[in-house]
């Protein structure tokens, strides 16, 4: 990856000296080409996204001679004059030559051969070419620390991930990956994982030795087709597999809260202490409710901003689960199944039920 982006690179300051200006955009040349421009994004996705507009295009022909080095939307709706023969373009939206913050890489190619007399109509979807990595430090982890930090490090470079950085994500070359973790100055311990392009991880850094309920391993679950996200807990045990896929690895209520919405067949488990009346009202140990509940960490939880709300369904789940049919659920451990929503009465949450588990 790291020869593919310095190639770009050259190509790029070889295009330099070029401009859209010296291209010539009219009608009835010996062929047109015409360039549709998209990117490839899933849904939940909340890294920076650039305007496409202004992203580059290279359009290079069969000897890698550079005739065009603009931005999309300096030839987006425009049928570019050109005389027969094969055409490499090339779009995206910045160079990636080391590990950054806030910098996912989007990339397309396409090939087209321009005929005398027709137009060759060319549809480039740009995707993900690196990766992104998040680092959770949960906050028993950081309570136990006075310093500490995750230094994520591949072929090309490094980043540092530490409280400073909280849910911010990093982007990597795909390969293999090392995760350092350093606590009050000494290395505590590393790990190399094998990051794949298009892929978004979560590393969920936990207490020494804390496996809470539960063993922490991982989980992976995919969103669509364009990213997959990807979650990690990192404790002594090492990292480990299948968090959250079925009920022996549940999520915490607190671990829950950090996912992205969308995520499907995900196992959450938690205390219920009450419902909510509004983005802004939450009654703790309120059982007037057939629609919503909170559940929390603890059984005794009165503080909104610490609970996940549940999307009740009509049907079975919500003849078992609703306070106002079923008030003695109050304060009952539950483990359910379902899919995260990024905020219902303005909190994390869980909908569409599938199993219910006491």
């Amino acid at each position: 990856m790291c020869s593919k982006i310095m190639k770009l690179a050259g190509c790029v300051l070889l295009a330099a000296a070029w401009s859209c200006d010296g291209l010539k955009i009219v009608p009835g040349s010996e062929g047109d080409l015409i360039v549709n421009v998209s990117v490839e994004t899933s849904f939940g996705v909340k890294t920076k996204s650039d305007d496409l507009s202004s992203y580059t295009f290279l359009l290079m022909d069969n000897t890698t001679d550079t005739l065009s080095f603009c931005t999309v939307g300096e030839i987006a709706g425009n049928s570019i004059s050109l005389t027969p023969g094969i055409y490499h373009i090339i779009v995206y939206n910045m160079l990636f030559p080391e590990p950054a913050f806030e910098h996912p890489y989007y990339y397309g190619y396409k090939m087209a051969n321009v005929v005398a007399g027709e137009t060759c109509e060319v549809q480039i979807v740009c995707k993900q070419e690196n990766c992104g990595v998040r680092i959770i430090f949960s906050e028993a982890f950081k309570q136990s620390c006075t310093t500490y930090k995750m230094n994520v490090s591949g072929a090309c470079g490094s980043l540092d991930y530490d409280n400073t950085t909280t849910n911010a994500w990093g982007f990597f070359n795909p390969g293999q990956t090392t995760l350092a973790l350093w606590t009050d100055q000494s290395l505590f311990g590393s790990v190399t994982k094998e990051l794949a392009a298009g892929y978004m991880y979560s590393f969920h850094v936990e207490e020494t030795g804390n496996t809470q309920d539960n063993v922490e391993p991982a989980f992976t679950i995919s969103v669509d087709t364009t990213r997959t996200w990807t979650s990690d807990v990192w404790n002594d045990l090492g990292i480990t597999s299948n968090k959250g896929t079925e009920q022996e690895t549940a999520y915490s209520v607190a671990e829950a809260r950090t996912l992205e919405g969308g995520l499907t067949d995900v196992w959450v488990t938690g205390y219920i202490v009450g419902y909510y009346v509004s983005a802004l009202n939450f009654v703790p140990g309120g059982t007037d409710s057939e629609t919503n509940l909170a559940l929390a960490d603890n059984a005794g939880e009165t503080v909104k901003s610490n609970t996940l709300s549940i999307k009740i369904q009509d049907g079975a789940i919500r003849d078992e689960l609703n306070l106002l049919s079923n008030p003695g659920n109050i304060g009952r451990k539950v483990w359910l199944k379902g899919r995260t929503i990024e905020s219902y009465f303005g909190e994390p949450g869980l909908e569409l039920i599938q199993e219910v588990v006491w």
